[in-house]
């Protein structure tokens, strides 16, 4: 007499795929191991100095837009003359991103400068983040100095204090910018900071509402 079994096949835990996005995850990570490798080595050449600069800043920061995305976080940027560093909102405040050198503060070798320019935009700058920023420069325009002098001192105030000026949000959009990378005026590449024709040595990374960026140089056209 013939025998019918009835086979069950399972598929075991370690067959399972990969989710979309994991694989995205693995890709930013990559990203981000690429670039600290790429731009940790610098050439002695004025035109190189400032290529790896540019270089560096456009791949963090296309690597930050999509960890904003990724992780559904809004995250701002903040450039000084000589440096530059993003920070996440947490829907309060902005702060340093955790657990992650890729976003602290990078600061320029010495004597290239961060000339940063925005454009402008059809919305109130303070339209996605700005509560506590409009309260806390009440106290200043009150001029109630010595309130406004002791309140920076506090940890919860200078958090208040961080104003991006560029905005990476969750969506994909940003804002729309353009930073030009060169040497200062007097530092020690003085000597190759103009052309006769009235270019300047230095390098411009351009974003435009989205990633990618654009990139132009070595010589940039200021006339």
């Amino acid at each position: 007499m013939a025998v019918k079994t009835d086979h069950k096949i399972t598929q075991s835990p370690s067959s399972k795929g990969f989710t979309l996005l994991e694989v995205m995850v693995v890709i930013v990570l990559i990203g981000i191991m690429a670039s600290l490798i790429q731009f940790s080595t610098r050439g002695n050449d004025p035109v190189e100095k400032l290529n790896h600069a540019s270089a560096r800043f456009s791949a963090v920061f296309e690597v930050a837009a999509e960890y904003s995305m990724l992780n559904n976080i809004e995250l701002g940027l903040v450039i000084e003359k000589d440096s530059y560093q993003f920070y996440g909102y947490d829907g309060q405040y902005w702060s340093e991103i955790p657990d992650n050198d890729t976003f602290t503060i990078f600061t320029m070798e010495e004597g290239i400068e961060l000339v940063l320019e925005l454009d402008d935009l059809p919305m109130d700058e303070y339209s996605f983040f700005s509560d506590e920023k409009l309260s806390f420069n009440s106290a200043e325009e009150d001029g109630d100095k010595d309130f406004y002098e002791e309140a920076i001192d506090t940890e919860e105030e200078k958090k208040k204090k961080i104003i991006p000026q560029i905005y990476l949000l969750s969506g994909g959009d940003i804002t729309p910018f353009s930073i030009t990378f060169s040497f200062e005026e007097g530092g020690i590449f003085d000597y190759v900071l103009e052309t006769d024709n009235g270019e300047i040595l230095g390098y411009r990374v351009t974003g435009i509402y989205s990633t990618p960026l654009t990139v132009e140089g070595p010589y940039l056209d200021e006339n």
